[in-house]
């Protein structure tokens, strides 16, 4: 017997453990309409509606997110029942976040298994698909784990679409597509087996090769560089794409401050020595009070190359530090490029960067940028009450 034949003797009796003698739990809507997924297409257009697909990590704040906004929530860390049935009443999607090992990619066996329990994760908990978060480094010369990943993405498309063709399946791509963080993706095969792919237009300081100074977590220039890399270099249709932006920043120290600009120390990262490793993550709540409560904050300043703000403050020791961070200003400005260069959507990493107190002063900061979102009018169902319903 073929080596083939044994394996795919193995395939069918380890995927008949997920699905043989195990029930689908419960609907956990009060509504069973609410445990269908959400039909793909806007009302009364033919044409697959536009998207604001976000990302959730808390399992609370989600009550305070705009849903007339909202058409894609992907919960990161959890699942809520509650949020699902929600999302559902509002018209809007509510997917899983997954990834793999990457010594997986390489095995038919690993991957079908991996496949087959995202499939069920999904049909268990009444999800409407998945995003795929892999950003593991897949070397130039490795076409191996590259088509792995291109296969494995093939059969969790072609698995979900035959279940129900209103599963959607996405996958997160680097800002721009040359082998961004030494992610050498099969592009093309990526976009032929999703509904599209999320651009991560954020962290484009990863690989510092020149001048090692803080700068914009999402330069304008840059990402519209990116952009118009997947679109005109691997001729993909700007439809296919949806423009992911941050809703945090960037705090840097400062080996020394010569002007406005700040010099950081030097942290390699994936064989390039300078990279915003030398900082940390920051959210908007933390920008925020810096602005508003630190008397040594500098008042913010606006690059015009990258059309983004940013601002310095001195710690108690006198040391300097430098934030580059995105507001409701600089974030309409590449919400714009939907438009401009016809994609899918925008989206955020992550919703959870605001201050979700009932708070004048959180309340101020949610209406903003919620408000600086475009709004696609997504198809509502017939319970358009801005209640939590029952489930």
């Amino acid at each position: 017997m073929s080596h083939y034949s044994i394996m795919n003797i193995f395939l069918m009796v380890f995927v008949g453990c997920f699905t043989m003698g195990e029930a689908r739990p419960p609907c956990p809507c009060s509504d069973p309409k609410f445990c269908q997924p959400i039909n793909n297409l806007g009302s009364p257009s033919d044409v697959p509606r536009r998207e604001v697909f976000i990302f959730s990590l808390s399992k609370t704040n989600w009550k305070l997110y705009d849903w007339d906004k909202v058409t894609t929530v992907v919960m990161v860390g959890y699942y809520n029942p509650e949020l699902l049935c929600y999302a559902h009443s509002k018209g809007a999607r509510a997917v899983a976040i997954a990834n793999i090992p990457k010594s997986n990619l390489t095995s038919p066996v690993l991957r079908e298994a991996w496949i087959q329990k995202e499939i069920k994760y999904i049909q268990d908990n009444y999800l409407d698909g998945v995003n795929v978060d892999f950003e593991d480094a897949i070397e130039k010369d490795d076409d191996k784990t590259r088509d792995g990943l291109t296969a494995l993405m093939k059969g969790l498309y072609n698995g979900l679409k035959h279940l129900n063709q209103n599963y959607q399946v996405t996958f997160d791509v680097p800002w721009a597509p040359y082998c961004i963080d030494g992610r050498c993706f099969d592009i093309n095969g990526l976009a032929t087996y999703t509904d599209f792919l999320f651009v991560m237009s954020y962290d484009e300081r990863s690989q510092i090769p020149y001048e090692c100074i803080a700068w914009a977590n999402s330069a304008i220039n840059t990402t519209k560089f990116g952009l118009m890399q997947y679109i005109q270099k691997y001729s993909l249709e700007p439809s296919r794409l949806v423009l992911g932006v941050p809703w945090y920043g960037y705090h840097y120290p400062c080996e020394k401050l010569v002007g406005n600009k700040c010099y950081i120390k030097k942290v390699p990262f994936r064989d390039v020595n300078c990279s915003d490793a030398a900082g940390r993550e920051i959210n908007q709540d933390t920008i925020r009070d810096f602005l508003l409560y630190n008397t040594t904050t500098k008042t913010p300043l606006w690059d015009d190359i990258a059309k983004s703000p940013y601002f310095t403050y001195h710690a108690t020791d006198g040391s300097p530090y430098q934030i580059w961070y995105d507001n409701p200003r600089s974030l309409t400005l590449k919400y714009d490029f939907v438009d401009q260069l016809g994609l899918h959507g925008v989206g955020m990493w992550n919703a959870d960067a605001l201050d979700y107190s009932l708070t004048p002063v959180g309340e101020k900061q949610r209406k903003e940028m919620w408000g600086a979102l475009p709004n696609y009018s997504p198809r509502k169902q017939e319970n358009d009450s801005n209640d939590i319903p029952d489930i």
